[in-house]
């Protein structure tokens, strides 16, 4: 494909609700990034913030000091990060695409290494590393240190298959770490999930399906700020009403895969995958977050997992393991669910999650 030369290197796409008070911290990373300002587009999201239009005049105003940098994109309906997302990502032109939630930041010198990265090996996607703070004292300036590249050859379908399989820190299925070529997104039509927390697999999922060339570098170029407000946390916000976000997700992500062809190519990979990320995470995010779960949300994700996978028990990936977590959901799925053995299960997941907690809390120490 001929490169348009008038087409910038990166597109960043930066979800915005309600985030005037770090809203200026972030766009100094992008602004000062050591690629040139000439080769960014910023497109900047307002996800209907409530703040009285502080947010959103923030965005207008710097799309008025840069207007041939940055896209001013007010939404009317809150669309949540993956509807921002997807708006964004239908403004994009630039080579290569990422994302950055206003309240984080880049390391001043993270597209300039991302992008000559892609390029080096023709990524369709480099994935790096992301720290968690809690005070702007890092990446504020680069810091010359070296840093290995990992090769994945996407192309190779048993190492797609065992990279599906993969979840640890270097291959994640988050989407912030990641540097897109943009051209697979868009020729994919590959979307969001919308309206829903935890929406990122629905991306992330179709790309690792999709890539030919995935590279990973461990250096950290993305520095996530904990606020009391970040979707993950908690804090102030209730998930009363979202208890089951992260199963629909999936649940939509499956049907998405059936229609694009990858279920019945890889369904050994994603029967696990939904057993583990929409069954079993859907659960134990719940407990963790204090919930004791009712006999009708327990019977709802267990009757989702057999819909959808009625033979899960036979799953090669899953027969192999041994945990005390597999033991607990297989009972789950095979027992028929009662008032009183719902709250014996409550009790011994809780147990499970706390101690789960403990270890790993001891082996970060």
């Amino acid at each position: 494909m001929v490169k348009d030369p008038e087409m910038k290197k990166v597109s960043i796409v930066v979800p915005c609700y309600n985030t005037a008070a770090y809203l200026a911290r972030c766009m100094e990373h992008i602004i000062r990034q050591t690629i040139g300002l000439e080769n960014i587009e910023i497109i900047l999201v307002d996800d209907a913030s409530t703040d009285n239009g502080a947010t959103l005049q923030m965005i207008m105003e710097y799309e008025q000091k840069y207007p041939e940098t940055v896209i001013a994109v007010p939404l009317e309906q809150n669309m949540r990060q993956g509807g921002a997302r997807n708006i964004g990502i239908s403004y994009a032109g630039g080579e290569y695409l990422m994302f950055c939630d206003a309240d984080d930041w880049l390391s001043l010198d993270a597209m300039e290494i991302l992008y000559r990265t892609a390029q080096e090996y023709q990524a369709d996607v480099v994935e790096y590393l992301m720290k968690e703070v809690t005070v702007y004292d890092e990446g504020i300036e680069p810091v010359e240190e070296e840093y290995s590249v990992y090769l994945g050859d996407m192309g190779d379908e048993a190492y797609r298959k065992k990279m599906l399989m993969v979840s640890a820190d270097d291959f994640s299925l988050g989407c912030m770490r990641k540097f897109y070529r943009l051209s697979l997104i868009l020729d994919n039509r590959i979307r969001f999930a919308e309206h829903l927390r935890l929406e990122e697999p629905s991306f992330t999922l179709p790309v690792r399906l999709y890539e030919k060339t995935h590279i990973c570098i461990d250096k950290v170029l993305y520095y996530y700020f904990q606020t009391p407000n970040s979707t993950m946390r908690g804090g102030t916000h209730s998930w009363d009403d979202r208890k089951f976000d992260n199963a629909k997700v999936w649940i939509s992500l499956i049907d998405d895969l059936a229609g694009r062809g990858f279920l019945q190519k890889y369904y050994p990979e994603l029967e696990c995958m939904f057993y583990d990320w929409g069954f079993g995470l859907s659960i134990r995010m719940l407990l963790q977050k204090g919930y004791t779960l009712t006999q009708d949300e327990m019977q709802f994700f267990k009757e989702v997992m057999l819909r959808l996978f009625p033979n899960i028990e036979r799953n090669p990936y899953i027969r192999t393991r041994n945990n005390d977590w597999d033991m607990i959901l297989h009972t789950v799925l095979e027992t028929e669910l009662t008032q009183e053995n719902v709250q014996e299960f409550n009790r011994i997941m809780q147990y499970y999650v706390y101690r789960y907690a403990e270890e790993s809390e001891k082996k970060n120490v």
